[in-house]
């Protein structure tokens, strides 16, 4: 199939400067979470999505005695902040694992449809982090001057990872297509990967956001935090129960009698 049939944009919206911000389903889900909510904050608009067929490999699921394929979700949205600089926001909810290249280019094409010079990714990485710390945020950049500029921002820049993301190859070909690059990073508790993460998501969102130029309230992630964080007390609890009863040696049959 043509790019222009995997590509499928519903309307064009007439956007000045924008900048260009995806994520996808990843640890602690902070990636879609950000976006997500900063979509809703912001009434962005979907415009268009990427036909997934040829990017997936799912299974066929019986319900009901019915068939049917389910594909993950990837859409675009757009927003016009009235005085240039809009955004385009990509939201999946998965990586691809087939035809990766492919996919990315599709996405390069969006970005040179629409004039974007500057994309952003959102991520997480699992870290020794407690979950009742603050989560620090790092940054990979395809591009030698915006380690200073990230710095100026107060985020630690990545020197030496291998990194098998989306997110990174995307940064890598847009170099190549002249397209600026930064991939956020926040940090996830390892006992915590699976669980919803609105901490990190703020805390990605308190450095994207002034990058964008944009101002959201953010006071809704809040009472999320809480529920979250009250959820990963229990895995916390639950994970130190299990630790101590794998590892902890009863020494009492030393000292019985005979």
């Amino acid at each position: 199939m043509s790019d222009e049939g995997r590509l499928r944009i519903h309307s064009r919206p007439g956007l000045v400067n924008p900048r260009m911000v995806l994520a996808w389903g990843c640890i602690g889900q902070v990636g879609m979470a950000a976006l997500t909510y900063l979509r809703d904050k912001l009434g962005a608009e979907e415009f268009g999505d990427i036909e997934p067929y040829d990017f997936f490999n799912v299974p066929a699921t019986v319900r009901d005695g019915l068939v049917e394929l389910e594909f993950p979700q990837n859409r675009l949205y757009c927003w016009k902040k009235g005085e240039g600089k809009d955004l385009i926001l990509f939201i999946a909810e998965r990586e691809p694992p087939l035809a990766r290249y492919e996919y990315a280019h599709l996405l390069l094409q969006v970005a040179q449809q629409f004039g974007v010079e500057s994309i952003y990714t959102v991520c997480a990485f699992p870290s020794l982090i407690s979950h009742t710390a603050e989560p620090r945020v790092f940054a990979v950049v395809n591009d030698a001057k915006l380690v200073k500029y990230m710095e100026q921002h107060g985020i630690a820049v990545v020197r030496d990872r291998e990194l098998t993301s989306m997110n990174a190859l995307l940064l890598s070909l847009a170099r190549s297509s002249g397209v600026e690059g930064i991939y956020l990073l926040g940090e996830v508790p390892s006992y915590a990967t699976t669980m919803s993460n609105p901490k990190t998501a703020k805390a990605v969102l308190r450095f994207l956001l002034p990058m964008l130029g944009i101002a959201i309230d953010m006071a809704e992630l809040d009472g999320w935090i809480e529920q979250a964080e009250e959820e990963m007390d229990r895995v916390a609890k639950e994970a130190s129960r299990t630790f101590l009863q794998d590892f902890t040696i009863d020494y009492r049959d030393l000292f019985s009698e005979e």
